[in-house]
């Protein structure tokens, strides 16, 4: 386990993404562990809800803050390829649209 010193938590109250999440208008896929205490997922769903372009959210069934354990990395690879596809296809059809 690695411990963050006091600084950096107080660093972190510093910044609030919430009062501008709503010019981010780009593809957002945001991805969490079921188990993240650092960042948990009714934070993360508080941020999606506030997007307002394309975006997905996704939680990863007992995983913590970090993805080690090989199947909830398939997991995250699978997700980015998926959503990867899907930002491809959006942008094609917007092209010959």
């Amino acid at each position: 386990m690695k411990r963050l010193p006091w600084s950096h938590i107080v660093d972190r109250l510093k910044y609030d993404l919430l009062p501008n999440a709503s010019n981010l208008t780009m593809p957002v896929l945001l991805i969490t562990g079921e188990k993240d205490i650092s960042t948990p997922p009714d934070h993360v769903q508080i941020l999606f809800e506030a997007l307002p372009g394309p975006r997905e959210y996704h939680i990863i069934k007992n995983a913590p803050h970090t993805f080690r354990d090989i199947e909830h990395l398939a997991e995250i690879k699978n997700l980015f390829l998926k959503w990867i596809d899907k930002i491809i296809r959006m942008t094609e059809s917007r092209v010959h649209s």
